[in-house]
């Protein structure tokens, strides 16, 4: 097997490549109280979020050989905490979700720190989301998007105007061109016992965001590589959505060194490397096709969400390393920081007719990501089920919002959840190319930059 292969160069050269200079005119022509991905400039009456002013200033060095970004705020303290006998001071800031898991946890709580609006984009993400706006449609279909316009390169719709809209500036959320993570699963069980269910490179493509193709061939890519445990070893995959909202996916199984399709890494199936308690769709908060959902927009409102944990991805003690952050039902409160944001709130219900383990899903979006926030969902009988995490700790250097944690899912009804933690992360300018970016090349391993 090859366990460097060519991207760790790609890699080292997106790495060390001057970034782009950052233009200060991030407020969008259309209008000037939005930024040009539709994010208010202002900052709340209460001054509790500050206006936006371009994202991370003086960030501190980067280390390429490891891709870890130190945390900006590092000095920040807890301004207070919210718990089961206070929470309902705050319970207009706090999703459903969260309530109950203060409400059902005793040992629950979030430590609320100063908000940072700390996510920045390229200026050709900028350019490009403006654009955008005379140029990207849903198609006929309702569903899907229509590119033949030239929509590429940004924010779809910077003024969604419906749900559906909105879902499309989630899966188009710029997290650069690509990129490669180190990652790590832990399921928790509610003794505390942490198994771990999968470590692993990923490779992540957004396909609006392909620099040599100026009409998109697809919306989104991914390829994954399991080092372990034993019994995963050796294993890939490979998922492609594309624009048609079908999905194409491929399974390597090193036991018959065979290369299969993989129909059923979609929808309500659960992940087995995640030990189930994560399904396919619910990948980057959603992925997948639109068209078993009724979707509404129901506003932006301020909330509380895990948000700027960059001490998750690179600990500086024991307390918030593995050992120290899972406990029962929930990670140490001392290890995860919460600010106050405003979100969009787009609502999922089930159509009549369509199968789903999951009935309702309520999604509260970051409005500078589009990625970082929370999900909350709902069983068949109107119970809450699971709450799920997208925390964010932006690349500031390649100006890039990346998840943290990459989804930890709570499971309501078990007390079980699943934690997955990016220990590095390596920014790419570029996807992978057709001939890396196949499932011909299952059967390698090509995502092992610096030997890793």
């Amino acid at each position: 097997m090859n366990r460097s292969g060519p991207l760790f160069f790609l890699l080292l050269a997106g790495a060390v490549a001057a970034t782009s200079s950052h233009a200060a005119n991030y407020q969008a022509p259309f209008d000037p109280k939005l930024t040009a991905w539709g994010a208010e400039m202002a900052g709340n009456a209460a001054g509790t979020i500050p206006p936006y002013t371009g994202g991370v200033q003086n960030p501190p060095k980067v280390d390429y050989a490891t891709g870890v970004r130190p945390d900006p705020f590092k000095d920040d303290k807890v301004l207070f905490w919210i718990d089961a006998k206070n929470m309902t001071e705050y319970a207009d800031k706090l999703s459903p979700g969260t309530q109950e898991m203060l409400r059902k946890y005793p040992t629950f709580r979030i430590a609320v720190y100063p908000t940072r609006r700390s996510v920045s984009y390229p200026d050709s993400v900028l350019e490009s989301s403006v654009k955008n706006v005379g140029r990207c449609a849903i198609a006929s279909d309702g569903m899907t998007l229509d590119v033949s316009k030239g929509c590429q390169g940004g924010f779809p719709f910077p003024i969604p105007k419906n749900g559906v809209e909105a879902m499309w500036n989630k899966k188009a959320a710029y997290m650069g061109a690509a990129r490669v993570m180190k990652t790590a699963s832990y399921y928790v069980k509610p003794s505390g016992e942490t198994v771990i269910t999968n470590q692993m490179f990923i490779y992540e493509e957004g396909g609006l965001y392909d620099p040599d193709k100026p009409i998109p061939t697809h919306e989104w890519g991914l390829r994954s590589e399991y080092s372990g445990p034993a019994r995963i070893a050796g294993q890939a995959t490979m998922i492609v959505d594309g624009l048609d909202g079908q999905r194409k996916s491929w399974s390597y199984q090193p036991a018959t060194r065979r290369t299969r399709l993989a129909p059923d890494l979609a929808a309500d199936t659960p992940i087995a490397a995640q030990g189930g308690a994560q399904l396919y769709d619910q990948l980057n908060m959603f992925s997948g096709t639109l068209e078993r959902w009724d979707w509404k927009l129901l506003g932006k409102q301020e909330m509380y969400i895990p948000y700027n944990i960059y001490s998750l991805m690179n600990p500086t003690s024991e307390a918030c390393g593995p050992k120290g952050l899972f406990m029962p039902d929930h990670p140490n409160p001392e290890c995860v920081r919460w600010e106050l944001h405003r979100v969009w709130h787009v609502q999922a219900t089930l159509k009549e007719g369509k199968r789903h383990v999951l009935k309702k899903r309520d999604f509260f979006f970051d409005e500078d990501s589009w990625i970082g926030g929370i999900q909350d969902t709902y069983d068949h009988n109107d119970k809450l089920y699971q709450v799920l995490w997208a925390p964010l700790w932006p690349d500031y250097v390649k100006k890039a919002p990346i998840s943290g944690s990459s989804f930890p899912v709570f499971d309501l009804s078990t007390r079980l959840y699943v934690f997955p933690l990016v220990s590095q992360s390596w920014s790419m300018d570029k996807p992978l190319s057709s001939s890396q970016f196949n499932s011909d090349t299952l059967t390698n391993f090509i995502l092992r930059p610096g030997g890793y």
